[in-house]
Parts: C-alpha cells; sequence; structure tokens
C-alpha cells in the first residue's frame, strides 16, 4: 500500500511541464505578431505604364456615402474602351443608380427604373440623385492612375497614396490606404474620395482584368 502511494503521480505534477509549452507557444505567437507587415515596392514608372496598358476592367466591392444623405451599396464597375459602366445596388440587390457613359452620351436609369440621358455623367448623376460622384475621373483613379491630377503623393511602395484634382468648384481628394497584391498590376483595394461635406468610402473585393 505504501509502495502503490510513493509511486502515485500528483495531478499537480504536471503544470509545469504544461507551462513550459504554453510559454513556449505564447512566445512564438508574439513574434509572429511583431513582424512587420510585407510590403510590396515597384517602380512607379513602370507600374504607371501598366496601369496605363489595362483596357478591360471590373471592379465589386462596397461603397458608403456620407454627405447630405448616407447610405451604403454594393458597387460594380466596368471600363471597357471607350465606355464605362457604373451599377450601385442595395443590399437586398434592389437597383440604386445604373450608369453608362460614353464620350458622347451619358444614360442614368434611378431607383424607379426610369431613364435619363445627358452629355455630362457627375452633373447627370447629382441633378437626378443629390450624389455627388467624380464619374469622370473614376476610370482611372479607381485604378490608381493619376490621370489629369493636380497633384499627387506616391506612398512608401512607390504607387500612388494621395491625390487631389479641383473638379468644377469642387477640390477632390482621393487617399489609397490599401492595395490588393493578388492581382497585377497590383490595384487599389481601400481607398477614401472627399470632398467639401462628402466622404465616399471604395472597398474593392474583386479585381477582374480582361
Amino acid at each position: 500500500m505504501m509502495s502503490s502511494l510513493r509511486h502515485a503521480r500528483h495531478p499537480l505534477s504536471c503544470i509545469p511541464r504544461r507551462a513550459s509549452w504554453l510559454a513556449l507557444i505564447l512566445t512564438l505567437l508574439a513574434g509572429c505578431a511583431t513582424q512587420p507587415p510585407q510590403t510590396v515596392q515597384t517602380d512607379w514608372e513602370n507600374h504607371q505604364q501598366a496601369l496605363q496598358s489595362l483596357s478591360n476592367y471590373q471592379a465589386t466591392g462596397k461603397l458608403g456615402y456620407k454627405g447630405k444623405q448616407r447610405f451604403g451599396a454594393n458597387l460594380l464597375w466596368q471600363t471597357a474602351p471607350g465606355q464605362d459602366h457604373l451599377l450601385l445596388t442595395n443590399f437586398l440587390g434592389s437597383t440604386l443608380l445604373k450608369l453608362d457613359a460614353t464620350p458622347n452620351r451619358v444614360t442614368l436609369v434611378d431607383n424607379t427604373g426610369k431613364t435619363h440621358q445627358g452629355s455630362n455623367a457627375s452633373d447627370l448623376v447629382l441633378s437626378l440623385t443629390g450624389i455627388n460622384l467624380p464619374v469622370e475621373q473614376m476610370r482611372d483613379w479607381l485604378i490608381g492612375l493619376p490621370t489629369a491630377a493636380d497633384t499627387y503623393q506616391l506612398n512608401a511602395e512607390n504607387r500612388v497614396g494621395y491625390l487631389a484634382k479641383r473638379v468644377g468648384d469642387k477640390m477632390w481628394q482621393l487617399d489609397y490606404n490599401e492595395y490588393d497584391y493578388s492581382v497585377s498590376p497590383a490595384l487599389p483595394k481601400r481607398m477614401v474620395l472627399s470632398t467639401a461635406g462628402t466622404s465616399i468610402t471604395l472597398i474593392i473585393h474583386q479585381w477582374s482584368i480582361n
């Protein structure tokens, strides 16, 4: 009886070993957590040329609008030679705005299904929906190309991190907060477009390049 008691293992005797393993795991996790995020640097001139060569692409994601009205929407943007297509839908899939633009004509379908036409996409969108959006600039700005910007700055990775342009009486600013490196060339993933009284957050979940 004394022999069996002498060799019995106390339940708490395994704690030091478990604690050492736990400490090791926590140390490894802490090491991973403190590693700096990976950045993918590029040469701006080469990256700019790669963006300029894009003629067919599609972006799907989310748009958050804060201005005289506030709303969130699903976003679909498509660009092809000589034409752009913008579709905003609510989270039930109903159309809020559908816009097709060519150099000579703009067609907008509103949330009631009524069709409108004009020659200036931004003015048509603003007059019919109250949404302030520089549509003509979106073709290039959406992919990180600062076409016709009054000023722009490159980020640490030599991609556009900020641009600004006066359109009519409004000074628009676009901050590129994150890029998607799963596509080539890398394209913006998270942006904030703003002017006085208006802020538009754009989050791109998927890029398709043809």
